[in-house]
């Protein structure tokens, strides 16, 4: 899923009555997977008919149509118009514009969608302005669940180590812990998208399973859980791993002497084998430090470990309210 952002100048002769700045169009093929998000982004922004036409093109799909989910979303707030044989993605787009009614046109995908405040922010840069005649803003690639994803290459290794107030000796980044909506979901997403290999399925009870995943040599680098009921997917937790037992257990007494907020730990993970610590952190996730973490490699096959699994073989459990796990 991706929010992504081009917006053109309507024609000089718009079509007869009343004409709102935007047009909102949103082609259709086949697919109505992330349409209720797309829907719900742009309903959100809470900006009339009069100052916005919001309209489904369908290009004649044959399987999954639109209408009953347009419907559903919006009633009759939002359009939907049916060609009467199929078009190319292209010819589609195309109508998308001729059908506009706006003097500023944005063609969104059904797979993307749009933050609040997008509208009314663009307007005060466009309203009036007759020398412009496209738009275009920042686009950023998302999971389903809305965490942002960054693909990167060519990150230089600082030469010095990081100096700590304290004696204490950090690896590197060893990995993520995110809430979802779906753990499965999550799984194939990753997986399927973005190639990253299973190496476990954790049963903590039949309501909490746990994915993790890897990318190298490590047990994993990324991790899923379910989100507590109520809660929105959120950034959970964040590994560094340090270079012996002694870095854990002397960040466990420091911890536990300033009366930080301490989740788990001493423990060690019963998949991963990490020696573990955890604190929650003022910016609602936490931050774990271990030692020990497994190492696989091609032949491991995945491992689904079965509901009672305990998330601490050594038999501790969560300390802190402030650490929730999903």
């Amino acid at each position: 899923m991706m929010t992504e952002q081009g917006l053109t100048h309507g024609t000089d002769s718009p079509p007869a009555g009343a004409r709102p700045f935007w047009s909102v169009m949103i082609p259709v093929y086949n697919s109505t997977k992330y349409l209720a998000r797309t829907l719900e982004s742009v309903l959100e922004q809470n900006i009339g008919p009069d100052a916005m036409q919001i309209e489904v093109i369908d290009g004649y799909s044959s399987i999954d149509l639109p209408e009953p989910l347009v419907k559903q979303i919006a009633g009759d707030r939002v359009d939907n118009f049916r060609h009467s044989q199929p078009l190319s993605m292209a010819a589609n787009w195309n109508s998308c514009i001729e059908r506009a009614r706006g003097e500023w046109v944005h063609i969104l995908h059904s797979d993307d969608y749009v933050l609040p405040g997008f509208y009314s922010r663009l307007e005060a840069s466009l309203k009036n302005r007759q020398d412009v005649g496209a738009a275009f803003t920042r686009w950023t690639t998302v999971d389903p669940d809305g965490h942002i994803l960054a693909l990167t290459y060519g990150f230089t290794p600082l030469e010095d180590p990081v100096h700590y107030t304290r004696e204490l000796r950090v690896v590197g980044l060893g990995h993520v812990l995110l809430t979802v909506a779906d753990t499965q979901r999550a799984h194939d997403f990753y997986t399927g998208v973005l190639g990253f290999r299973l190496s476990d399925w954790v049963n903590i009870d039949e309501h909490v399973r746990l994915c993790f995943l890897r990318c190298n040599e490590r047990h994993h680098s990324l991790a899923f859980a379910p989100c507590m009921p109520g809660k929105s997917p959120r950034l959970q937790h964040v590994m560094f791993e340090v270079q012996s037992l002694d870095d854990v257990m002397r960040s466990y007494h420091f911890l536990r002497l300033h009366n930080a907020p301490i989740g788990m730990g001493p423990g060690r993970h019963p998949n991963c084998q990490t020696v573990h610590v955890y604190v929650q952190t003022p910016g609602g996730f936490a931050v774990e430090l271990g030692w020990g973490h497994r190492r696989l490699d091609d032949t491991h096959e995945p491992i689904v470990y079965p509901a009672g699994t305990p998330v601490d073989v050594w038999g501790g459990n969560i300390q802190s309210s402030e650490f929730e796990l999903g």
